[in-house]
């Protein structure tokens, strides 16, 4: 009688085993799918669903089907800490994926971290989510006050000496101004103050260009949109100055070429994700993101998809959807991504996804940095006006 109680009771550990291993694992994330952010979040709702179907091709995590729930917050941010209350205590989601955005982002982690669940952080670059020391809240894209990672190395290699940052104004100058001081190594590189944009109404930048130019700056970096960045250059060949490496925001933007043509090229710009870059998995995952949606991935796919790759080696590792493993598993691993890394300080924040530089060059844009990710050999310092040949 005892060794067929036994039996039951051991028959129905198994099965209720079984019942548990074969349930859906509920991964859940608000996504703006309506509302001003619905552009800009589609990327990572189509990224997240190439994911979830393709990890359930493969035997899903753990053996269990990935039940993808995303939320529509309407581009809301203050919606996020009602929707993360409902994946964790309705939906029953055992791992979050971050709201879309910094703001969004920050309020869901406070959800996230009270009732102890893991959250990726997949689109909040900012380095202000993670000042809060967050135990349950992990990065995936690099922080946005790494843009300029490549900058000073690249300049390094050149044997470049001077860089002055221009803008509009100094406070849009003044994040990439701090950054690069606090990358610089003294006396290695002289960087002078901001030059503010002296804006003519009949001519565009070209008297500003020719200012700029009688400084004789070997860099000019500037946070310019592809229409200022597009003026600076016509008046740099209008003043006939070249300078040694011209980085601006706008530059990977298409309208940059379309509003320069083949003024554009040589020209370097600062991108947090390309899809010519060759990093873990890129060109697999940029085929797959083609064939699915007859598009080239952006940035924020390319986050939704980095994120779903850290959450598989993630709990792999752990071996278990308990949540103080899986903590320690997002903590302390590091795995390769298509954003470059991924790794993270003791406060969450992302230590090894890259910025990249891109240069123009016959036309379209070429990863020149990091080395190890290079689409092509970039032609630095840019040459003279008149050493340029028609395309």
């Amino acid at each position: 009688m005892i060794l067929r109680i036994a039996g039951l009771i051991t028959g129905l550990a198994l099965s209720l085993g079984v019942a548990a291993q074969g349930k859906p694992v509920v991964v859940g994330a608000a996504i703006s799918e309506t509302g001003y952010l619905s552009d800009l979040a589609a990327g990572t709702r189509k990224a997240l669903l190439l994911w979830q179907a393709q990890v359930n091709a493969a035997g899903g995590l753990l053996g269990r089907q990935v039940d993808l729930k995303l939320l529509d917050d309407a581009s809301d941010s203050l919606r996020s800490t009602a929707l993360y209350e409902k994946l964790i205590k309705e939906e029953g989601a055992e791992l979050l994926i971050g709201a879309f955005g910094s703001a969004a982002t920050s309020m869901s982690a406070a959800v996230a971290e009270r009732g102890r669940r893991v959250m990726v952080n997949a689109t909040g670059p900012s380095p202000e989510i993670h000042r809060r020391l967050y135990r349950y809240v992990f990065q995936v894209p690099s922080p946005s006050d790494k843009t300029l990672g490549g900058v000073l190395p690249l300049a390094g290699k050149l044997g470049l000496k001077s860089l002055v940052v221009t803008a509009r104004d100094e406070a849009a100058a003044a994040p990439l101004l701090e950054q690069l001081r606090q990358a610089s190594i003294k006396g290695a590189l002289e960087i002078r103050p901001v030059m503010p944009f002296l804006r003519d109404p009949m001519h565009a930048l070209t008297p500003f260009a020719r200012k700029i130019a009688a400084s004789q700056p070997d860099i000019i970096v500037s946070p310019a949109n592809p229409h200022d960045a597009a003026d600076l250059v016509r008046g740099f060949k209008a003043a006939g100055f070249a300078p040694r490496l011209f980085i601006a925001g706008g530059v990977v933007n298409p309208d940059f070429i379309r509003l320069v043509g083949q003024d554009a090229e040589y020209s370097v710009g600062y991108s947090a994700y390309e899809p010519l870059a060759a990093t873990p998995g890129n060109a697999a995952f940029v085929k797959a993101y083609r064939d699915k949606y007859n598009a080239a991935p952006d940035f924020h796919a390319a986050c939704g998809w980095a994120a779903g790759k850290v959450i598989e080696a993630a709990v792999a590792k752990a071996g278990s959807f308990d949540q103080e493993k899986l903590r320690a598993s997002f903590a302390s691993i590091e795995a390769p991504t298509v954003l470059g890394g991924y790794k993270v300080a003791p406060d969450g924040s992302q230590l090894a996804a890259t910025a990249f530089l891109v240069q123009i060059l016959k036309g379209r844009r070429e990863v020149i940095w990091p080395e190890a990710f290079r689409s092509a050999e970039p032609i630095l310092p840019a040459p003279e006006w008149s050493r340029r040949k028609p395309l």
